[in-house]
């Protein structure tokens, strides 16, 4: 079994895991559940949701983790090690695998690079604003988000870096790290620079071709891997673009949704979507861990000690 650990809220994206053909067996663990455990049984474990919990979930996190490797286990995304995605995309530029640069406005000065817009750090909710083009709109755009009640501590900005694929046609591409392997994963087209959701019937059937190339050919794995190694993740989805043939990485998701692409206009596509999650199944089979076994124990004093403070409280169903 494969038990992905993931925030309360946000276990219904590897829930579409289950559903696809050649899948390991996959258990699901919120961090509350986790953290009220004494033992867990055998199984390869995936924490997740690292930029959606607090830092003190996230420390007890990195404990149980270090229970479960002294037991020998398989465990992906090391908590106390994992990159968010401000402290990421710095590494990034920092390391030359991007050219586009990121500034935190509690410490940083104001950009010195335009165009830039502003995100939040840890909600996935895209850019918050259209791009910005010097440092008064920026400054006017900073001083509107925290007077609509955003959190200064939430915030980033961001330098503007992609470019069409096509006139007025944008595409963000993805690639998972599942251990060691890498799958390059499939596309999104949009008409909007965002290029987050997807414009249905914005891109051409040679688009959807050269996508299935690259998924035939896993075109993206050898260079990922650097990425995934600076931000220290062992699982997750890297959503990227190239840009005068460059990759540029936006972030790493660690808890990315899967849906699975059914019915499209374009047959190959549905073809294309297949092969990517078959292959993504025979990477997760490859870290999977066989049932049997005792129980590996949780105890370290700082676990030990949560539990008894938790013990008043109500306690969470369990969702296999």
């Amino acid at each position: 079994m494969i038990c992905f650990i993931t925030s309360g809220a946000h276990k219904y994206a590897v829930r579409e895991l289950r559903d696809v053909p050649g899948m390991p067996k996959i258990g699901l663990l919120s961090y509350n559940q986790l953290l009220r455990k004494s033992a867990l049984p055998r199984a390869t474990y995936v924490f997740t949701d690292f930029d959606r919990i607090d830092f003190w979930q996230r420390e007890l996190a990195a404990k149980a983790y270090r229970c479960l490797k002294a037991a020998g286990l398989t465990v992906l995304n090391d908590p106390a090690g994992v990159r968010t995605r401000l402290p990421m995309l710095k590494r990034l530029k920092a390391d030359g695998l991007n050219s586009f640069s990121v500034w935190d406005p509690e410490v940083d000065p104001m950009p010195d690079a335009y165009p830039v817009f502003l995100r939040t750090r840890a909600a996935h909710r895209g850019a918050l604003t259209d791009l910005l083009a010097t440092p008064e709109a920026a400054q006017d755009a900073l001083d509107g988000l925290i007077a609509a009640g955003h959190c200064r501590s939430d915030l980033m900005f961001v330098e503007y870096r992609s470019e069409p694929v096509e006139d007025g046609l944008f595409r963000k591409l993805a690639a998972y790290c599942v251990g060691d392997r890498i799958v390059t994963g499939m596309s999104v087209h949009d008409t909007d620079w965002h290029a987050k959701y997807g414009t249905e019937g914005a891109a051409s059937e040679a688009l959807y071709r050269e996508e299935r190339d690259a998924v035939q050919e896993n075109r993206y794995a050898a260079p990922l891997a650097r990425y995934f190694q600076a931000a220290g993740i062992a699982f997750g989805r890297a959503d990227f673009t190239l840009v005068n043939g460059n990759i540029e990485v936006y972030e790493i998701n660690t808890n990315p949704n899967n849906s699975r692409i059914l019915d499209h206009p374009f047959a190959m596509r549905v073809d294309t979507d297949a092969l990517f999650h078959q292959r993504l199944a025979e990477a997760l089979q490859a870290v999977d861990t066989p049932a049997g076994g005792p129980p590996v124990a949780l105890d370290h004093p700082d676990l030990a000690a949560q539990r008894k403070r938790d013990w008043l409280l109500p306690r969470p169903r369990w969702t296999p």
